[in-house]
């Protein structure tokens, strides 16, 4: 009898195994197709000084030695090749210019991406170990803009008849870095630093 149940419990354990063997591959057939479906990240462009790369649907990240960075999202209407240039710049720059008491932090690139991100921010970085923000400062990232000339603004390089304009974007610091959000790029240079904070005024 002993005999008899232990060939029916052989024979119940080779159903049960064979059974779960089809379902167990199909598990593995599943998860390696949404492995292969799962989207990659946008490429990365790297460079010391300056990085170039024709930027399409599946965005692209630019990389300089300084450890600035320039995030810019896939799915924008760009096309599916846009040529951007992210660069140190070597102007020089009067802080005066940029807002009243602007301190800079870390190096003046270019960015030549005047581009729609209103769907998708670009995001802009900067590797800093310590904030350089305060109590009485805030951080900002200074976006150039091409605005009407007048007294105390400087000329823009090779643009006729416009000068140099500043806007100043909320910038952040978490984790090592500052980071800022661009909805419309200007197109020209970028720049982080901080600014005072202006007085409380009594009522």
């Amino acid at each position: 009898m002993s005999m008899r149940r232990s060939v029916i419990a052989l024979a119940t354990l080779s159903l049960l195994l064979a059974l779960a063997a089809p379902r167990s591959r199909a598990q593995e057939d599943h998860a390696d197709d949404e492995t292969a479906a799962a989207p990659a990240g946008p490429p990365t462009t790297r460079g010391r000084d300056e990085a170039t790369a024709a930027v399409g649907q599946a965005g692209m990240t630019f990389e300089l030695g300084s450890g600035f960075r320039v995030f810019v999202p896939a799915g924008l209407p760009i096309g599916d090749s846009r040529r951007m240039r992210v660069a140190t710049a070597r102007a020089a720059l009067n802080p005066a210019h940029v807002a009243e008491g602007f301190r800079r932090v870390g190096p003046i690139v270019s960015f030549d991406g005047a581009i729609n991100a209103t769907r998708s921010p670009v995001v802009i970085s900067l590797r800093q170990p310590r904030d350089p923000g305060r109590p009485d400062l805030r951080l900002v990232l200074a976006m150039e803009q091409a605005t009407i000339c007048r007294e105390g603004l400087d000329p823009l390089p090779n643009v006729a008849n416009l000068c140099s304009g500043w806007e100043l974007v909320e910038a952040t610091w978490t984790d090592g870095r500052i980071e800022a959000r661009l909805p419309a790029p200007g197109g020209y240079r970028l720049v982080f630093g901080t600014v005072p904070v202006p007085a409380a005024t009594e009522e």
